[in-house]
Order: structure tokens, then C-alpha cells, then sequence
């Protein structure tokens, strides 16, 4: 089984894992990877809070469990700095074609002539150059990027949570941390150093220019070449069709823009986790 990192949304920051929120909703997941764009909803607000996808560790022995957490951020402003990323990429899709360099006029060696031959060139009308063909240039042209699934990937993305907007969002790697750590003080830092790069990321967004062509010009040479923080949150990525393709190694950074709320875990409501704890005791 694939280790994860899962996102959620919902009505409350978990103080405990009791603590059920009233509504849940699954909106993704990731194998062995946080993609940016689960740190860019994330990075409104986002504090420590209690895992809901487990109160202990396989390992614990008696009742002495090993305390595990997530992050809990709010959702609007997070869904608010998504929402400006893909006015952005949108522009970036929608660039007009590159030309390419023109080629250099090829220059015909001089031909050797008599004195006569001089003497009518000197008095004869001279032959207008004639123009290269627009066409080549034209032909010559190349893209600016590789998008023709990228914008219907931004229309999903936006469809998909605006259909699932709640109060708080919820990011739990309890999976992925615990493939390097099995105590509480390390895992508890793992979270804490993901909670700082969703704040990274949300300072990055926000350090863009505001003119939106001035903005995708930084973007895309900040996802190419690695820049000064808070813009080097965006390096690795990139915004195209290949967005996500780290299958194929053409990015190692995901973007993130696959959705979906059957997740491998998914929670409890406050109402679905009384029942059960009400049938566990029944059962007892």
C-alpha cells in the first residue's frame, strides 16, 4: 500500500481525535508526495491540530499512545490565493505563439565580371530585394506551452472545490512521517516543518506582481530557475500538461490538480463517529 498524504474539508480544527467536526469531505489525496497546491489551500491560517486518521501509532503498547497531528487551515483564504494561481496559469496557457529566431539571409558569393559587365550595372535600374515570405515565419513558430488539458484541469479544479467548500481544510501526512520517525517530538516536527511550507507557499503567491502578465512572467521563470524567498516555494513546478507527470520524471514537484472525495481514509462526522463509538461499547 502507497503511503499518503490526504486533504480534507470540514467544520472545526480537531483539538483531539473525538473532536469530530459536524460535516467532513474528502478532496484529495497523493502517494509519497504533498503537491503544492495542498500547501496553497492550506496556507490560511494554518495551526497544529489533531489527526483524525488515528489516535496511536500500531506500536503503542497499553494506554499509552503516541500523540499524532495534522494541520488545519481556513478555507477561504487559501481557496482565494488557488483561485489567483489559476487566473495566472490561465494566462500562461493562453500565450500567443513564440516566434522563432529569424534565420540569417544567406549571402551570395560575388561574381567575377569584365569592366564592360561594370559598366551596365552602374546604368542599369537596380532589382528591388525581394521580401522573405510572411508563411515562413509563421511556420517557423512554436508554442509558449504545452497546455491543451491544463485549462480543462483548472475548470475541474475550481468546479470541484467550490462544490466542496466548508469553514477549515485539514492536511494529515501522519503516512508519510511515519516511513522516517516513530516518536512524538520528531513527528510532531515534521509537521510542523510542512505547516511552515505551506506558509512558504502562500508567501510566494502573494509576492507575485499584482499586473497579471508581470505575475506569469515571475511564475514561470521562478518554477525554472530556483529565485530568492519567498519565490523559491514555486521552484520544480511546472504549468503545463506535464504539471503532475512525476511518473514519467518530466517534474518532480506535483502541482496537484487531480480531485476526488473517496478517499482511502475517510473520517468520521460527529454523528457517524458516535454511532460507531456507541456500537463499539454495545459490542464490549
Amino acid at each position: 500500500m502507497a503511503n499518503r498524504s490526504y486533504l480534507y474539508s470540514l467544520t472545526n480544527r480537531p483539538t483531539a481525535y473525538t473532536d469530530r467536526p459536524e460535516t467532513i469531505s474528502g478532496l484529495s489525496e497523493w502517494n509519497y508526495d504533498i503537491p503544492f497546491m495542498y500547501r496553497l489551500l492550506m496556507s490560511g491560517d494554518p495551526q497544529l491540530c489533531a489527526s483524525l486518521i488515528s489516535d496511536g501509532l500500531d506500536s503503542d503498547e497499553g494506554d499509552e499512545k503516541v500523540r499524532l497531528y495534522a494541520i488545519s487551515g481556513r478555507f477561504e483564504p487559501g481557496f482565494a490565493r488557488v483561485k489567483r494561481l489559476i487566473d495566472i496559469m490561465r494566462f500562461l496557457a493562453a500565450q500567443a505563439p513564440l516566434p522563432a529566431p529569424a534565420a540569417p539571409p544567406v549571402v551570395a558569393a560575388p561574381k567575377a565580371t569584365s569592366f564592360v559587365d561594370r559598366l551596365k550595372g552602374w546604368f542599369s535600374p537596380s532589382a528591388a530585394p525581394k521580401a522573405p515570405p510572411a508563411a515562413v515565419a509563421r511556420a517557423a513558430a512554436t508554442p509558449a506551452t504545452g497546455s491543451t488539458q491544463l485549462p480543462g484541469w483548472l475548470d475541474e479544479t475550481l468546479a470541484f472545490l467550490e462544490a466542496h467548500r466548508n469553514e477549515h481544510l485539514l492536511l494529515e501526512t501522519v503516512e508519510l512521517d511515519t516511513m522516517t520517525e516513530s516518536e512524538e517530538a520528531p513527528l510532531r516536527a515534521c509537521v510542523e516543518k510542512e505547516l511552515a511550507r505551506c506558509q512558504q507557499a502562500g508567501a510566494a503567491l502573494d509576492a507575485l506582481p499584482q499586473d497579471i502578465a508581470a505575475a506569469a512572467q515571475v511564475l514561470r521563470e521562478a518554477g525554472a530557475k530556483k529565485q530568492a524567498a519567498p519565490l523559491d516555494a514555486f521552484f520544480g513546478l511546472r504549468f503545463d500538461d506535464d504539471c503532475d507527470s512525476t511518473r514519467s520524471r518530466a517534474t518532480e514537484y506535483p502541482l496537484g490538480l487531480q480531485w476526488y472525495d473517496v478517499l482511502y481514509f475517510g473520517l468520521l462526522n460527529r454523528a457517524e463517529f458516535e454511532a460507531a463509538t456507541r456500537g463499539d461499547a454495545a459490542a464490549a
